[in-house]
């Protein structure tokens, strides 16, 4: 499909002060870990908006190096942590403008157990 030469699928997992970033093609991962810049706060996963997201972009740039045509990401990002009781509009906001503006063209969101990069796949052609 054309789409695809555009396009790349990420896995997106956040801890506390750290992203995991894998292409659902299973052949790239890399993690970012700020523990000299925290970006969560002691109630909220992502406190520090920009500074996440710098460290988000960074890492989707790790794993998406410049090419002549730039490919969009479709991104799942997956709160690991601090999720209880579901996430609220806002953290959920947060989730989504902090992919796009690393870049992404779409964004979806998910809660609950860790995913493999086939099920990750299919949640972003699913919704």
């Amino acid at each position: 499909m054309i789409k695809n030469l555009f396009t790349e699928k990420l896995y997106v997992k956040i801890s506390r002060n750290r992203f995991e970033i894998m292409k659902v093609s299973g052949d790239l991962a890399i993690e970012v870990v700020s523990p000299a810049e925290p970006f969560s706060t002691s109630r909220l996963l992502i406190g520090q908006f920009r500074l996440a997201e710098r460290h988000l972009s960074n890492g989707i740039n790790k794993i998406l190096p410049k090419q002549f045509l730039k490919k969009s990401p479709e991104i799942l990002m997956h709160p690991l942590e601090m999720v209880e009781g579901g996430l609220s509009e806002v953290e959920e906001k947060i989730l989504r403008e902090m992919a796009l503006g690393t870049g992404a063209h779409k964004v979806e969101i998910w809660l609950g157990g860790e995913l493999t990069a086939q099920e990750a796949a299919k949640k972003l052609e699913n919704a």
